[in-house]
Order: structure tokens, then sequence, then C-alpha cells
């Protein structure tokens, strides 16, 4: 059944190629606002040129060289829900520096905003390829300069779309993604990335059990999937309720199995090599394909 599942997305995904760089609505945004944390952040926000970048670390930390980047949903900077996110990893994960660049540059989305202008909007602050990709980019020749060696992504909403994005075209750099109520990534995705994966959608997200049956059989048992069921899309991010104490029992849960899944494989080895299947699938599906 994997093998035929691989097969399909590996067709699939051949035809969607020029379109999953796409830009994308996250359309379970536009249903529920973003609710305001009361949260004081522990970090400091610094610039790597005109880029903003919220950073944490505890005092505690002893591996230093090892980092872990988080990428927020459509609202930004605008509610602190993430930032708390972000220093509760950094507490918790078992030893990273942990940070949260502002790609929008201070910008926000409009509650009112309709789909088509949401859509436009986004193209202007959160583009892959001409904004997202190359801060990306400019982050790491930052840090790489402070000592980091190992790098792992995770995203919220439409930070999961840019975590698989990076999974997909920087797995050279990056060793894992999470991505936790991601919006706008679809299980044709799933051939196209190149290193473990963490998928963590909720009752109202996509199936994402194809995706993951494709990460296992690249990556065996070192990638993983927990389906929320009892949360609704955005819990984790700027339209959870962290006041509630089952939504914030289930927020310490993707932290602290995040943190499980990037300790794993941040651990100053190379990228988890997928297995002898997946190299016999890529081979005969690309004869397949080409001839």
């Amino acid at each position: 059944m994997i093998l035929i599942n691989y097969l399909i997305l590996f067709v699939i995904s051949t035809s969607c190629a020029k379109t999953c760089n796409a830009v994308f609505v996250p359309h379970e945004c536009i249903k529920n606002r973003a609710i305001a944390a009361n949260y004081t952040p522990r970090g400091h926000v610094l610039y790597i040129g005109n880029l903003p970048v919220y950073e944490f670390e505890d005092e505690n930390n002893q591996r230093t060289n090892r980092l872990l980047l988080g990428v927020y949903d459509i609202y930004g900077f605008a509610y602190q829900n993430l930032k708390q996110v972000i220093d509760e990893m950094a507490v918790q994960s078992g030893g990273f520096k942990v940070i949260l660049p502002d790609f929008f540059r201070g910008e926000s989305t409009n509650p009112e905003f309709n789909a088509t202008e949401r859509q436009q909007w986004l193209q202007r602050v959160g583009d892959w390829d001409s904004i997202v990709r190359p801060d990306l980019l400019s982050i790491l020749e930052y840090y790489k300069t402070k000592g980091v060696m190992e790098f792992g992504i995770f995203g919220f909403c439409w930070g999961g779309k840019v975590a698989t994005l990076t999974a997909t075209h920087l797995s050279e750099e990056f060793k894992a993604a999470g991505i936790v109520h991601p919006s706008a990534v679809t299980n044709e995705e799933a051939v196209g990335v190149n290193i473990p994966m963490y998928l963590m959608p909720t009752r109202n997200d996509l199936d994402m059990m194809p995706f993951y049956e494709v990460l296992q059989a690249k990556f065996g048992s070192n990638c993983g999937h927990r389906r929320f069921d009892d949360m609704i899309h955005g819990f984790a991010g700027a339209r959870g309720n962290f006041s509630d104490p089952l939504v914030q029992q289930r927020v310490n849960e993707v932290i602290s199995t995040l943190g499980a899944f990037f300790d794993r494989n941040l651990n100053n080895s190379t990228n988890f090599a997928p297995n002898i299947l997946h190299i016999f699938l890529v081979t005969i599906t690309s004869f397949w394909v080409l001839g």
C-alpha cells in the first residue's frame, strides 16, 4: 500500500511542482480571529539586515550550536502567543536557541480582508522566492558565524507551509521540520521532502496520513504524526486561547513532542539517510515517469 501511495504521489507531485511554491491563502485563518495572550516575552529582538528576529535561549542551555527556527501564522508579531511558545521551546526542548523571524516586517493580516485581498497581501509580504527563502539564507549565514552548526524549523498555519517548502528546497541546511495545524500543505508535497518531519494537524485540517506514509517510506520511524482531534486549527498559534486548561495542555504537548523530535535529529550527526526502500522507490519511479 505504501508503494502504491508513493507512486501516485510522485506522479502527481511532478504535475504540481510549479504551483507548490505559489502564494497560499490559509482559508482556515479567515474563520477565527486572533486572541491576545497575557504574556510578557522573555527574549529580545535583534536585526539581521532589516529583518527583525525574536530570539530566546535558556541561560542553562549547553547546546549552543543547535538552533530551532519558528515560523508564525498570518498574524505575525502582533500577538504574543507564539513568542510564548518560542520561550517554552527554548526551556523545555532539551537545549536549543530558538528564534522567530518577522518575515512580514511588522505587518499583520487584516481580519477584514477578503480572500483576494489576503492573497495579495501575502504575495507582498510573504512570497517564498523573493522574501522568505532569501531571509532564511541570511539567517543561516548570520547564525553560522555565531557557532550554530545544526538547524531545525517548525511552523504554525502559514508557517507550516514555509516549513514544508524548507524541508523540500533547503534540506541541505535544515535537518528536520515540524508543522502544527499547517495551511495549504498537500499530501502530494510529501514526495519532495528530503528531511524528517513531524506532522501535527487538528480535527478540521487535512488528513495527513498519506503524507506520513511517504515519510515513513523515506525515513522509517525517524518522523512522526499526531492528529489533535480535540483541537481546532490555530490552537497553538495566534488564535489559541492559552487561558483554557485543555488548550494549554495540548500546546505543552506540542512543545514537548517537537522538542524530543528535534533533539533526536539535531545531534551533531548527518541528516537521517532515507532507507533502502526509499532509494528503490525513487529509482523505479524516476524510470517510470521519464521512460
